[in-house]
């Protein structure tokens, strides 16, 4: 783990290149997230997010049950990775921008949205 950018952020190592891993990630049972390779960016995301409980941001599945069927829901997802958020849960929290790349954010929204 290294900070970055004021987040905490699981490095993996593979294939000898530092941050080029990805960690199989595993929640609650759920064999779609069992299946997902997630990149060490992404881990900063689960510091604040599961897949079924609230912690400080919205559970996984919350969000993908909201943006069901919204078309622009990937670019609503990826912008909130990439610029952060606010006031979308009324939380009280702020979500701000996270170490991810822009094709990491897209993937990644896919995926949340694939949460059933």
């Amino acid at each position: 783990m290294k900070w970055i950018g004021g987040f905490l952020v699981l490095v993996g190592v593979a294939g000898g290149t530092p941050g080029a891993g990805a960690l199989a990630a595993t929640a609650a049972g759920d064999a779609a997230n069992a299946a997902h390779s997630s990149s060490a960016s992404e881990q900063t995301c689960r510091a604040c997010h599961s897949i079924d409980t609230t912690k400080v941001g919205p559970p996984f599945r919350a969000i993908s049950e909201r943006y069901q069927g919204d078309p622009d829901a990937v670019a609503k997802l990826k912008k909130s990775m990439l610029e952060g958020s606010s006031g979308k849960w009324n939380t009280g929290a702020q979500m701000p921008p996270n170490p991810i790349s822009p094709a990491d954010a897209e993937r990644f929204s896919h995926w949340i949205l694939g949460i059933k």
